[in-house]
């Protein structure tokens, strides 16, 4: 029990102290890293969208002219 409750403090402490650290040499303010952080999500978001609709077009290509060749293979 003992060496449980010391863990569990050392590790509250370290979390507290890793905080203090972290907002001390943060370079922005916590609204700009934030706005920051949300901007970078949002491009990355978009970036993800952009890939999804270039690869649908890529591989709807492919399904047409597969089905294409399948249809004239057909007809022989």
């Amino acid at each position: 029990m003992q060496r449980a409750l010391a863990f569990v403090g050392g590790v509250l402490s370290g979390g507290a102290i890793g905080t203090a650290v972290a907002l001390f040499l943060s370079p922005q303010s916590g609204d700009a890293m934030r706005a920051g952080l949300r901007g970078r999500y949002q491009r990355a978001l978009q970036a993800g969208r952009e890939a999804a609709a270039q690869r649908r077009v890529e591989l709807e290509a492919q399904l047409a002219a597969l089905t294409s060749a399948e249809e004239s293979a057909g007809r022989r």
